[in-house]
């Protein structure tokens, strides 16, 4: 004999759920449980799908960026087939139990996760809010331990690698990829982009040697000289679009995945375990080491806040770490305190 399931309607939808049980007579009492809990809960019930789609229809009322509406959609499109393979129709069924059973199934780690716990709280705190459901069963469940990634900016041994392993790339479709990829990697180490807006950066950005943009992510204004090298690798690319590195018919995403994968392939052939964002952290660090402030690296850098670049990048400050060499050495000439 088959599992028993419940088969009704919400709002015109139809509704199946099984019900773990092959005995008619308890099938019946939990129906019945179900059907007095709906009649007893002043809020209507909503489906998984329906609540999704209200956020997102609130996200883009609210004008969010479209990186954040882009990573709510693959959480929504897990917590859909999620739902499905449990079995799961209406909000209210999303038991805190069922989230962290959810999340078990997350290939997510470190920070990643942690963020990703961010977005799932944040719907929930909608769906409470917009009394979808009576509370809020993501709230009490905690952010996973995260272990800071230290920050590796590359010496000028392994930038001397990188650019030579530029030179090996393939060439494409009559395009010098190659060139291409060598103004892409000198653009991001004397800028400090991140991969996204140095891939779809457009010429009309740059002035006399001026970057002026508004950055994706933080989509805060920077300002900054371009680097006389980067300058000329930039220049050496033909003028055949009105971006450097995109030909501006693709999705945004698609060229950044697409360099992605052409700067893993160059990293291997230079034998360094690297990653695209190092090069901004080589800029910073570069500029911190020369003495500039952390405010001002900050600003180019595009933070909104200082505090996420006094995380990263007060280690590289001179000024801090001579504090701490000194503080070190005077302990040496005083006696201990009792």
């Amino acid at each position: 004999m088959c599992p028993l399931w419940i088969d009704w309607r919400v709002h015109g939808k139809r509704i199946q759920k099984p019900l773990g049980t092959r005995d008619w007579g308890v099938a019946q009492i939990q129906a019945r449980k179900i059907e007095v809990d709906g009649l007893a809960s002043p809020i209507a019930p909503t489906t998984v799908e329906a609540a999704c789609d209200k956020f997102l229809a609130d996200a883009k009322a609210r004008q969010l960026r479209e990186a954040s509406l882009r990573k709510y959609r693959q959480l929504f499109k897990q917590i859909k087939e999620y739902s499905k393979i449990r079995g799961i129709a209406l909000l209210n069924n999303l038991t805190t139990d069922e989230l962290l059973t959810f999340r078990s199934t997350w290939k997510n780690s470190n920070l990643s996760a942690k963020k990703k716990l961010e977005l799932l709280k944040a719907f929930f705190r909608f769906c409470t809010a917009a009394k979808l459901i009576a509370h809020n069963p993501a709230e009490g469940i905690k952010a996973p331990k995260v272990e800071e990634v230290q920050v590796m900016p590359f010496t000028e041994e392994e930038m001397k690698k990188i650019l030579k392993a530029c030179d090996e790339h393939p060439s494409g479709r009559g395009e010098d990829r190659a060139a291409q990829l060598s103004a892409l990697v000198l653009l991001m180490r004397h800028t400090g982009l991140r991969i996204g807006d140095a891939c779809t950066l457009s010429r009309d950005r740059i002035h006399n040697g001026l970057l002026t943009l508004r950055t994706e992510k933080g989509g805060t204004d920077v300002r900054i000289p371009v680097h006389p090298d980067a300058m000329g690798a930039l220049n050496r690319i033909p003028k055949t679009s009105p971006y450097y590195f995109w030909s501006g018919e693709s999705k945004r995403r698609t060229v950044v995945n697409i360099w992605e994968d052409s700067f893993k392939a160059m990293f291997k052939r230079a034998g360094i375990d690297g990653h695209s964002h190092r090069l901004r952290h080589t800029f910073a660090v570069d500029l911190l080491q020369r003495g500039t402030s952390l405010e001002h690296v900050s600003s180019l850098l595009g933070h909104k806040n200082l505090k996420i670049t006094q995380k990263h990048y007060s280690a590289f400050t001179p000024g801090r770490r001579d504090a701490l060499e000194h503080a070190v050495r005077a302990a040496w000439k005083e006696p201990p305190r009792r």
